[in-house]
């Protein structure tokens, strides 16, 4: 490829599947926790350590997880990096506002307002961790935004969290949680490939054939 030249969004089928999976399995395991923190509300017990293991499931694997696995299914022409710093960054954003949000709306009676406040912060946490993921990445490429798609990702973002929530402190039955755990999953994978569609990579190095790489990635 030559300097200016676009690299298309082309997506592996297989690896989109597993990011899927992976986002599911994560809010499963949220679903799950989050049932433990609203009868720990109500007995009066203490919730630190299933608002813990909520943010974690979900901030962790189900969306952090999800990234940079959904970052693997785009098919690249070179290797891809990415910064240590702030790629840990990303991954402490996305466990830490979704702690927040679990802990927010866990603490009291479940109420709307209280999740649409705690919605609006764990979007919000949710589009700062992708963005910051993306900026981790080192490559010979840059990206070009389009603000409305970013601006529709991180509106995909907020509305979902928002039912999210509401999902985890609202299912009681098996079957429900599982299905509101593919609900959160495809919410989660639909802001992700949102803002992966916002982003077009113009490569700026000049690459042969030999230097040609699929999929690869370090951790300089």
């Amino acid at each position: 490829m030559n300097p200016g030249d676009i690299v298309p969004l082309s997506l592996q089928p297989h690896v989109v599947a597993l990011s899927f999976l992976i986002a599911f399995f994560g809010s499963y395991v949220a679903l799950v926790a989050a049932a433990r923190i609203r009868a720990s509300v109500h007995d009066g017990v203490n919730v630190r350590g299933f608002v813990l293991i909520a943010a974690v499931s979900m901030g962790g694997i189900g969306i952090w997880g999800m990234h940079f696995i959904g970052m693997q299914a785009q098919r690249m022409p070179f290797e891809v990096g990415y910064a240590l710093w702030l790629t840990l960054l990303s991954a402490a954003v996305a466990v830490a506002f979704s702690g927040m949000a679990f802990w927010y709306v866990g603490r009291q009676a479940f109420s709307l307002g209280r999740c649409v406040v705690a919605g609006v912060l764990a979007g919000l946490g949710v589009a700062a961790m992708h963005y910051i993921g993306i900026g981790a990445m080192r490559m010979p490429a840059m990206f070009l935004w389009n603000v409305e798609l970013v601006a529709l990702s991180v509106a995909v973002a907020v509305v979902s969290a928002i039912v999210a929530l509401w999902l985890a402190f609202n299912v009681q039955r098996e079957w429900q949680r599982v299905a509101a755990a593919a609900v959160m999953a495809l919410a989660v994978c639909g802001m992700h490939y949102t803002g992966a569609a916002a982003g077009v990579v113009v490569c700026t190095t000049a690459q042969t054939f030999a230097d040609a790489q699929v999929g690869g990635v370090a951790l300089p």
